[in-house]
């Protein structure tokens, strides 16, 4: 009995004593967002440090108040801020706890009229990284792009796209405002980077402002913010001139007001740079094409291998015009107009010469090509939005884009042994025209409507002197090939959003049509068709009807989206008397899971599965040429190919200690899809694409991460990638070959500063490539090495120098190796308006660039000419 009363009396003792205990919490924070790892005392009269503790990492403080301890002061103290006393008798406890967020001021300290102002590289605020440049410039920057590349978590890949997170950025703003749309590197590659205050890294994307809280979005973008100052009218001329007639001259100029947003660039260069979101070295024009890759159509016909292992600087042989107009005026206070006015002009040459030895089951030959190429391509690209958002509950806006390329392409070949000169004309128009709308019903609900309209073509011509000789008995020689695609598609979409606690739902419907047309003919020396067989005239005509259910659960350790889509096509497909119809109805799942350890610490899983009607490149029947020895024709399937996809990835970013890690697992089924029937003998080459119903897959494993290890005070970066595929063909009529692809890429950059006057830089990629045909004793290898060093001098704010050398082996079974030293001495005058450049490119002066390369059936030695040795002097005007 006693004992029950003691502990009677013990239990009422501590529980009088833990509801008497006061505790103390709150948020520090700045200017930026929230301050972790701040110091956090509790003083009493005598300054004498009473009970102490720290912010975590999201800013936030606890203490609980011992007994007989006589507290008068909270002191919260940090490196980079200024201090900050609290008397804590102008608090009160309400349910013994004291609230007290504290906002600390940047640390200042003036020394003889000069200030300095440390600055955090990196903070957190919300969903939102923010970059203080300052801390990762190393004096090379010219330019944004420069910058990004520097930037932990940021990736710029080598087409100019930038990557967030492992993500594709949606946009590129410039000071929360949309200058550019989907062509953003038109500023990543052109805006001086010392217009640029500070780089915001924005997770949960939202460009539709009325959407934000309703609909969950997983898109990511960049905002630059631009340096007081600059924000009138700036801009910079660069001028340059090199030994050999080298040329360079650029022109930036950016304004912003309470009124116009502006930015426009004039260049003119023949020293390689490309400094325009177009790419005509490669079959992806620009990244604006890649994302409406399905909305353009297709061309056939070849304009020429540009290509290349190593930087355009060394071997992009060109004569480049371009020029950009960018403006946003705000019409109103809510209404914006944007005009985007693009133009570019080139002429690029290059000499290749290619030696391939083609290995099969019962026989090898070689093929031994020449190409001496020029290509000059010309662009106008003209877009013009509306947004109208001066009601608080409905926006909309107007999109239009028009597009218009011409490029002319002449090859003089030699085949073998056969000299021909062949002659491309191509053409692409498009016409782009989107109209979107939202309502927002209430605080969580929403409904988006738009009408989207695409139409397109794209006429080419291809002519060879002498013509091509198709049969063996020289009965077939073709001379003249004609090919247009056409598209018109026409789209009517509407979307409900609805929020509601951690739950977000989505239903989505669409209709469209898209109607695609190829008209097709290959001619002999008389311009009379060859036979039926050489002749395309058909119609392709998808309509579709979907509906799509999405439903998103949040919590703060994990997330779950679960969508099905349920889809409705009716296929018309019309080729001479050949017609074909059918009406079919399928769902598609998806799912996506993410797990939150903690903040820094998350994994992901995704599954996915889809089926997708063949592209129109697929259903024509008749033989078209796309080189001079190349043919390529389908044996037609309106099949739908399936693809189950599988990703799994762990994610660990701790930006605070400049540390991040990602690692993804990836894994392809297709049950069925399209191969490849090649027949390929020393005079040309036919591809003939078939469906197969018996599958192929590919697993693939990808790690990337950077970390500041301070004992070295270096910085590591790790891009790697493995690939395993699995895929099918057949060659000169053989039996169907199993092929296993194994590839494998590892780049390795650790970057040091040394005493503020010196940065050095490695990086070092490896590539292997494994082809084997299963159940033949046939295999290809082939491995490559490169290694950049990169030094760069500082002896003041007025003088820096930069050298960089790359060792480049093309193939390690060869010793076939090349080094290229290229380096830049960079003078800044007093008021810092004037910059001197002296520039030296392939200083080693190498003239020609030698490759290796397999394929399943091949192995493939190239070479190309450079862009000799030069030396070019450069002035940069501030203005």
């Amino acid at each position: 009995m006693w004992i029950r009363k003691v502990l009677l009396l013990i239990s009422t003792f501590f529980s009088f004593y833990l509801t008497a205990q006061i505790k103390i919490k709150g948020t520090v924070s700045d200017s930026i967002g929230t301050v972790p790892f701040a110091n956090v005392l509790l003083k009493d009269n005598n300054n004498t440090i009473k009970q102490y503790t720290s912010t975590n990492e999201r800013g936030f403080y606890k203490i609980v108040l011992k007994d007989n301890e006589e507290i008068l002061f909270l002191e919260v103290t940090n490196l980079t801020h200024e201090p900050k006393t609290i008397p804590l008798k102008d608090y009160v406890s309400k349910n013994n706890e004291i609230i007290i967020d504290i906002k600390l001021s940047g640390r200042v300290t003036k020394l003889k009229e000069v200030i300095v102002e440390k600055k955090i590289p990196i903070v957190t605020k919300k969903d939102t990284l923010v970059y203080n440049p300052e801390n990762f410039k190393d004096g090379s920057e010219r330019i944004i792009e420069d910058l990004l590349k520097k930037l932990p978590g940021i990736k710029v890949e080598d087409n100019g796209e930038i990557k967030f997170k492992g993500k594709p950025i949606k946009k590129m703003l410039l000071d929360g405002d949309d200058l550019f749309d989907a062509n953003y590197t038109i500023g990543s590659k052109n805006i001086n980077v010392d217009m640029i205050d500070k780089v915001q890294g924005i997770e949960k994307f939202e460009e539709n402002s009325l959407l934000k809280g309703i609909r969950e979005s997983d898109e990511v973008a960049l905002n630059l913010l631009l340096k007081k100052g600059k924000t009138d009218f700036s801009g910079n001329t660069t001028l340059g001139y090199g030994v050999e007639n080298r040329y360079y001259g650029n022109l930036t100029g950016i304004l912003v007001n309470s009124k116009i947003k502006g930015f426009g660039i004039a260049s003119y260069n023949n020293v390689g740079q490309n400094n325009t979101p177009y790419d005509f070295d490669s079959q992806v024009l620009s990244l604006e094409n890649l994302k409406n890759k399905n909305l353009n159509t297709q061309s056939l016909i070849n304009e020429g291998n540009f290509n290349s292992e190593i930087d355009n600087s060394f071997h992009r042989l060109n004569n480049n015009l371009y020029s950009s107009l960018n403006f946003l005026y705000k019409v109103n206070k809510s209404s914006n107009l944007r005009l985007n006015f693009g133009f570019y002009d080139d002429k690029l040459q290059r000499i290749n010469k290619s030696n391939s030895v083609i290995t099969l089951e019962n026989e090898t030959f070689e093929v031994n090509e020449t190409n001496n190429q020029i290509k000059t391509p010309q662009l106008y690209d003209l877009k013009a939005q509306f947004s109208n958002k001066e009601k608080k509950n409905l926006h909309w806006e107007y999109l239009g884009k028009l597009f218009y390329n011409k490029t002319n392409f002449n090859d003089s070949s030699i085949n073998n042994t056969l000299l021909q000169n062949n002659n491309v004309d191509s053409e692409n128009f498009n016409l782009n025209q989107f109209i979107n709308s939202t309502y927002k019903i209430s605080e969580n609900k929403a409904l988006v409507s738009s009408l989207h309209h695409v139409s397109s073509k794209s006429p080419q011509t291809l002519l060879t002197n002498p013509g091509t000789t198709i049969d063996r008995f020289n009965n077939l020689i073709a001379f003249q090939q004609n090919s247009e695609f056409s598209k018109d598609y026409f789209n009517v979409n509407a979307s409900y959003y609805l929020s509601k606690n951690k739950f977000k739902y989505g239903v989505h419907s669409s209709f469209f049509t898209n109607e695609n047309r190829l008209n097709s003919k290959l001619l002999d020396e008389s311009n009379q068709i060859l036979n039926n067989d050489f002749v395309n005239n058909n119609l392709y005509k998808i309509t579709n009807f979907n509906i799509n259910p999405v439903l998103v659960f949040n919590t703060e350790k994990y997330s779950i989206k679960l969508g099905i889509n349920a889809i409705y096509n009716s296929i018309y497909f019309k080729e001479s008397s050949l017609k074909e119809e059918n009406n079919n109805l399928f769902f598609t799942p998806k799912l996506a899971l993410k797990y939150r350890f903690d903040k820094k610490n998350s994994t992901t899983f995704s599954y996915d599965y889809n089926q997708m009607l063949p592209d129109e490149d697929k259903t024509f029947t008749g033989v078209v040429q796309t080189s001079y020895r190349g043919f390529i024709s389908n044996e037609l399937s309106l099949e739908y190919l399936k693809t189950h996809s599988y990703s799994l990835t762990y994610n660990y970013n701790d930006f605070f200690n400049l540390t991040q890690l990602s690692i993804n697992l990836s894994h392809n089924y297709r049950p069925n899809n399209y191969f490849y029937n090649t027949i390929i003998n020393q005079d040309i080459t036919i591809f003939n694409r078939f469906y197969g119903n018996f599958g192929n897959k590919d697993y693939g494993l990808s790690i990337t991460g950077e970390t500041y290890f301070h004992p070295f005070r270096t910085t590591f970066q790790l891009n790697s990638n493995f690939n395993l595929s699995f895929d099918n063909n057949i060659i000169n009529n053989s039996e169907i070959r199993e092929i296993k692809n194994e590839n494998l890429f590892l780049n390795f950059t650790a970057r040091r500063g040394i005493k503020k006057i010196l940065v050095v830089e490695n990086k070092t990629s490896f590539v292997n490539n494994n082809f084997k045909i299963i159940k033949e004793n046939l295999t290809n290898n082939f491995q490559s090495l490169s290694n950049q060093t990169k030094i760069i001098f500082k002896k003041n704010e007025h003088l820096n120098v930069n050298i960089i050398g790359n060792f480049i082996s093309p193939s390690l079974k060869e010793n076939n190796n090349y080094f290229f030293l290229e380096s830049e001495i960079n003078y800044i005058s007093k008021n810092k308006k004037i910059t001197y450049s002296l520039v030296g490119k392939n200083l080693t002066n190498n003239k020609m660039f030698f490759m290796s390369s397999v394929t399943n059936f091949s192995n493939n030695r190239s070479s190309h000419n450079l862009i000799e040795r030069y030396v070019m002097l450069k002035v940069t005007f501030g203005f």
